[in-house]
């Protein structure tokens, strides 16, 4: 079952895509759905792969997480991938299996990717996902969308109907701005466009996101970009690019960004980084914490405003440790998520690593409750993941090569 699997997904997303959308009416802005019985299928001893991991964190303490996944590989079309919601209500010792889905395989072989999680100044919990879905529209295929609910404390929480939040891709946080706009970073995914990295903006507090502006960033790859607010009400956004992390300004609210130059060379290159404000006013940074490969989850923090970063708590030192999102509790707890080995046998996990400020400074645990390499989920613990390190890939190539002997796609 487990070989014939990814072969029976492509045939059906095949079949699927095969009937054109356009021929439905079907476009970029079509709503997308969500699975909020979600079956087997979508349990972890069916995944192949999985990352991308995004957390929250309710006033009463719940805690979600969601992340992307599916029966193969990230990335390519037809392959079945899906993002899944996941909760805790025990301080993250025992996580549910999925409450809820978005996969857009089903609708013409549409792709999911990247999802994260959001709890916005009023208390609601947003799930943002992106789609990207082979219809015509000279803003790009790609489309982000936000599910709302007002009851995250419940573990399977009502939604309401998704909200367009930008074309292109998203999968870091939003900011809120002092005068109470919502900030949105966007990726085009366009590969031609030098200034792919756009921002949308909410005025209404989530009923509606506009396209706000554009920018180059050098060496870019893609626009995982991040933003805080300083204190005298100029903004300071990061990028990840290919020689490490990117640093540009913006003293108009977002509207125009300016002095593009590198943060680091030395740490975060080429991957996702997390970056926030904390309610003390230090700037939080997750990040690899090395020259050139994904090792070292490092959480550092900066006193001002990001000139220096003098104090740092090394999470986790394994390989391939990589993609982190984070979260400040009421609790005073930071909690920070993370993926390793996404392709390797026995690893493949969803991690956390709950610490807080004191932790950071002194570089060690201090405080009492801060753990690290929680487990979230790791696919083999339930009879998932791969059976040889890197599998998946072989047997997409396999697949390919026999594509290639029956001449098709020649």
């Amino acid at each position: 079952m487990r070989l014939l699997l990814p072969c029976l997904l492509v045939s059906c997303a095949t079949i699927v895509h095969a009937q054109s959308p356009e021929r439905f009416g079907v476009t970029t802005l079509t709503l997308p759905a969500l699975q909020l019985d979600p079956g087997p299928f979508y349990w972890s001893r069916i995944r192949m792969w999985q990352g991308i991991p995004s957390i929250e964190r309710t006033a009463k303490g719940r805690l979600w997480a969601t992340w992307f996944c599916g029966p193969l590989i990230e990335g390519a079309r037809g392959y079945g991938n899906y993002a899944v919601l996941v909760t805790s209500d025990d301080d993250g010792k025992t996580w549910s299996k999925p409450v809820a889905v978005y996969d857009a395989t089903p609708f013409f072989g549409g792709i999911t990717l990247d999802p994260h999680l959001w709890i916005d100044p009023t208390g609601r919990m947003w799930w943002f996902v992106n789609r990207n879905l082979a219809v015509p529209d000279p803003n790009g295929t790609f489309s982000v969308w936000g599910f709302c609910t007002d009851n995250a404390d419940v573990a399977s929480p009502t939604w309401k109907a998704p909200v367009f939040a930008g074309y292109g891709s998203a999968l870091n946080k939003p900011l809120v701005l002092s005068d109470g706009e919502w900030l949105r970073p966007v990726d085009t995914f366009d590969k031609k466009d030098p200034e792919r990295t756009r921002f949308y903006v909410s005025r209404d507090q989530g009923k509606t996101f506009h396209f706000l502006s554009k920018t180059p960033i050098a060496s870019g790859s893609f626009s995982e970009l991040m933003a805080v607010e300083r204190r005298d009400g100029s903004l300071l956004a990061l990028s990840r690019t290919t020689y490490g992390i990117a640093q540009i300004e913006s003293f108009d609210r977002g509207a125009t960004w300016k002095n593009d130059r590198p943060l680091t060379k030395e740490r975060g290159v080429n991957a996702r980084f997390h970056l926030r404000k904390l309610k003390s006013g230090s700037l939080l940074l997750v990040l690899n914490d090395h020259p050139k490969t994904r090792t070292n989850m490092t959480a550092m923090l900066s006193e001002d405003e990001g000139k220096t970063w003098p104090h740092k708590l090394l999470l986790d030192g394994r390989a391939l440790v990589s993609y982190p999102d984070a979260v400040e509790g009421n609790n005073g707890f930071l909690y920070v998520i993370y993926d390793r080995g996404r392709y390797r046998k026995g690893e493949q996990e969803i991690l956390m690593a709950k610490i807080t400020e004191a932790d950071i400074q002194a570089g060690r645990l201090v405080s009492p409750g801060s753990r690290l390499q929680v487990v979230v989920n790791r696919l083999a613990d339930h009879g998932g993941g791969v059976h040889v390190t890197n599998e998946t890939r072989r047997m997409l190539k396999e697949y390919e090569k026999a594509l290639k002997e029956k001449g098709v796609g020649s």
